[in-house]
């Protein structure tokens, strides 16, 4: 079924919405490399900051406006250190927090539209207040009728056709702007938009992303994922297991449960481990609201994933890449981490590896303190996350894979919910043995 049109003066105005405001960003680009170029005055590095903080809170003011692909997409931005300056991120990353709810009859019409019955048909109750709201659907608590609580996601139902009409705005604007900036190539950006959009807007697929990933786990007590209810689950609809949980950053809440906000973190890392480095196949969104802990009959804490609309499967040889990767880094030896970061699927304009060494080094840099039990604490999460993006920004590399930038922005979303919990792990120790392809025991 289509999604619900808008209007000729709704495009139009999302169109000139969105053009004014990148418009702006971009003129006083311009202006501000001609004041570096002729005039360089002294506090050109401020200026930049205050120029970047201040179109970064244009762009945020716009999505929360338009909401829609821009809102989507802004907050994909916020997770791109390694395209944009600092400031941008640091402005859109709060995004995550910034989406009002559909009003209920609006999200009543589109169930009994998708599934083809009255509300009452299918649930026994239906909450009128979502538990979650995001930038394409809303979630609300239910109960069908033999009693079980299930969690129902409902797509908003203009979200598709303003994804298609935003995404064609987006891709002319940054097309243009390309043939006047040799060096300012966005559209990569759009293209990988352009290639996830569809995936999260189709809840089917959200469905088996999170069998998956629950398949992967079955043997393991402590990571759960909720079951889907595929009898009532649609493109624009989901149905699944309600899971009561602590927010995982919830510090006071995990400890009036008696459970240690360290072997949470420690848990929440190893899954991750064994996510990419095992299976192949991980959770792209781990932000603190799609992560719930319980505590177990043993007192242990259980990690529960939720919101599967964004996970990604690693390429084939992504594993061996990162034990090249790994063995380069233990023997100190920067050439051969460049040649595993190519393998790893970095590409430079050049395709050889010699534009990678100083990334490399940086990391071997940081690596050498592997021996003397670098943890993940908030100051090495930090210095990673800020200079390897700087450098990368600073190098002739053409494109970094979307699985990478994933990753990446996995290791910052992590870093920040172990900040949250005060722990600090032994990352080395963790992670070897997945590298070496040997799991830990429940």
């Amino acid at each position: 079924m289509a999604g619900v049109r808008i209007s000729a003066a709704q495009r139009a105005y999302r169109a000139r919405r969105i053009g004014v405001t990148f418009g702006r960003v971009y003129l006083g680009i311009r202006a501000h490399r001609f004041l570096a170029r002729r005039l360089r005055p002294r506090d050109m590095p401020e200026r930049w900051r205050r120029f970047h903080r201040q179109s970064a809170r244009t762009i945020y003011d716009t999505a929360i406006e338009l909401q829609g692909l821009i809102l989507k997409g802004c907050q994909f931005l916020g997770s791109r250190a390694d395209v944009l300056p600092r400031e941008y991120v640091e402005v859109l990353a709060r995004l995550q927090d910034r989406v009002p709810p559909r009003p209920f009859p609006v999200v009543k019409a589109t169930v009994e539209r998708e599934l083809g019955a009255d509300l009452a048909q299918v649930f026994r109750s239906f909450s009128t207040t979502p538990v979650a709201s995001a930038s394409l659907a809303q979630v609300h608590a239910a109960e069908l009728h033999d009693g079980e609580r299930v969690a129902v996601k409902v797509q908003y139902p203009e979200i598709e056709t303003l994804v298609r009409s935003d995404l064609a705005n987006v891709r002319t604007l940054f097309r243009a702007v390309g043939l006047l900036e040799s060096d300012f190539d966005l559209m990569p950006l759009v293209d990988e938009l352009a290639e996830q959009m569809p995936r999260e807007l189709n809840f089917v697929n959200e469905g088996h992303n999170a069998e998956a990933i629950g398949r992967r786990f079955k043997d393991r007590e402590d990571v759960a994922v909720p079951r889907i209810h595929w009898e009532f689950t649609t493109r624009r609809v989901l149905v699944m297991e309600y899971v009561d949980g602590i927010k995982i950053t919830d510090l006071a809440g995990l400890r009036d449960a008696g459970l240690d906000p360290a072997r949470v973190s420690q848990l929440l890392v190893e899954a991750y481990c064994e996510q990419v480095l095992h299976h192949g196949f991980f959770h792209a969104d781990p932000h603190p609201g799609n992560l719930l802990v319980q505590r177990r009959p043993s007192g242990e804490p259980r990690l529960v994933f939720l919101d599967f609309g964004l996970a990604k499967e690693l390429p084939p040889r992504f594993r061996q890449g990162a034990v090249d990767f790994a063995a380069a880094l233990l023997r100190g030896e920067p050439d051969a981490m460049a040649e595993a970061l190519l393998e790893l699927g970095f590409e430079t304009r050049d395709g050889r590896p010699e534009a990678l060494g100083e990334i490399a080094r940086f990391i071997l840099d940081i690596g050498q303190r592997f021996r003397h039990g670098v943890r993940l604490d908030s100051d090495f999460g930090e210095r990673f996350g800020r200079e390897i993006p700087d450098r990368i920004r600073e190098n002739p590399i053409v494109r970094i894979p979307t699985h990478l930038v994933l990753l990446g922005r996995v290791i910052g979303l992590l870093s920040g919910v172990n900040r949250s919990l005060g722990a600090r792990i032994d990352l080395a120790r963790t992670i070897f043995p997945y590298v070496m392809g040997v799991r830990r025991s429940d």
